[in-house]
């Protein structure tokens, strides 16, 4: 997984109040072809499960901090 990519993902749920509505309505998906996810990121990203954007950034923290740092 890319952490360069996830945190791209919680960038732009903190400013875009549209791709937030859509991770909160359960439309994320089709907000993610911009990011270029792999199948494994894409599966991840789109199985959070959050009542609100703090639950949703707390939830995709925990991805960010499993991924590989890259040297």
């Amino acid at each position: 997984m890319s952490k360069l990519k996830l945190n791209a993902i919680a960038t732009h749920a903190l400013v875009d109040q549209d791709f937030k509505a859509a991770l909160l309505s359960g439309r994320l998906q089709e907000k993610l072809g911009a990011f270029q996810l792999n199948e494994e990121e894409m599966r991840a990203v789109t199985a959070i499960q959050a009542m609100d954007l703090d639950q949703f950034m707390r939830r995709l923290g925990t991805l960010i901090q499993a991924a590989p740092t890259l040297h």
